[in-house]
């Protein structure tokens, strides 16, 4: 069911362990089947639509390998055990928070609303006893849901960082 690039590109922590640290990224990329792959592909492209349309290709492209990088250290360091690890959607946990953070076409309290969703989302899927039947049911793997946790750290990094920058910026623009 996987393609063939999947042995070269999937994370397994034993292989990152013996230099091929591009898997950190690489297993982000490739996925468990075309349902897989295409629910991401999905996501990806409604994520894009509500939050990034006017974010340049060289922030945007930074922002998804950050998430990509943080899913695929923590994957690595704490959950070793997911072997192989491959998709996208803990990365795309990232980028909705990003978006939702920083989207200002959207009113304060929808993205609030948004927020809040996101993080009952994450409590209740970690939660003991959690299990993502449905979805197990499209995809030949466990659902690797502290990712989606590692994604959602890095996108409020990154969000909080972006701010600051900004506000830094702005600062240098009116002193200037």
């Amino acid at each position: 069911m996987e393609s063939s690039l999947f042995p070269l590109l999937g994370l397994y922590p034993d292989q990152v362990s013996t230099g091929e640290i591009w898997r950190l990224l690489s297993a982000n990329f490739v996925h468990f089947g075309w349902i897989h792959t295409l629910m991401n592909l999905a996501a990806l492209l409604l994520c894009v639509l509500a939050f990034f349309m006017e974010t340049s290709i060289r922030k945007f492209l930074f922002l998804l390998l950050w998430c990509c990088a943080a899913v695929g250290l923590g994957i690595y360091f704490f959950n070793p055990e997911y072997q192989p690890y491959a998709g996208l959607s803990g990365a795309l946990h990232g980028l909705i928070v990003v978006g939702l953070i920083g989207a200002g076409a959207y009113p304060w309290w929808i993205r609030a609303a948004g927020l809040l969703l996101v993080a009952a989302k994450l409590l209740q899927e970690n939660s003991a006893g959690y299990q993502a039947t449905d979805l197990q049911q499209l995809i030949p793997a466990a659902v690797a849901v502290e990712s989606h946790v590692y994604g959602a750290i890095a996108g409020l990094i990154f969000a909080v960082g972006d701010s600051l920058l900004g506000a830094m910026q702005k600062k240098t623009n009116i002193r200037g």
